[in-house]
């Protein structure tokens, strides 16, 4: 039979608890650079404007990051076939082949996904237990 007793005397509580929250806000924010660094690494580069509006905030137990431009949603779920109509003027004025085209309207047949945000979500749910371990273990626990 194996007896385990845990005593409270001299433990200190409030220091037990900084030093556990100094670890929970080290683990945030090496988990965001890290998912930082594996969304830039997977977001697909046409013009490169949505890998440099990727951008992490880091708050004291919380983090967010992800792309900024307002199109991202598109790019990650892709979109349905639809129909384009001029806003400010009478054609769409566009380049096909290297020749200038209008038109009064456009057909487009959609977008597939490229999920690079749940791709990233994925992989740092991977990553995420050796980061703790890590951070943990260099706290000195």
């Amino acid at each position: 039979m194996i007896t385990v007793e845990v005593k409270r005397e001299g433990l200190n509580i409030e220091a037990l608890c900084r030093m556990f929250s100094r670890v929970i806000e080290r683990f945030i924010a090496q988990l965001a650079e890290r998912t930082e660094e594996v969304m830039h690494e997977k977001a697909p580069e046409r013009t490169g404007r949505l890998k440099k509006s990727i951008r992490k905030n880091v708050k004291p137990y919380k983090a967010v990051i992800g792309p900024a431009v307002p199109y991202a949603v598109y790019v990650e779920y892709g979109t349905r076939p639809h129909e384009i109509l001029p806003v400010h003027a009478r054609a769409l004025r566009f380049e096909v082949a290297g020749r200038v085209v209008f038109a009064a309207r456009v057909h487009h047949p959609g977008t597939r996904p490229q999920p690079f945000v749940r791709e990233t979500a994925e992989q740092i749910r991977e990553d995420a237990p050796e980061i703790f371990h890590d951070v943990f273990v260099s706290e000195g626990w």
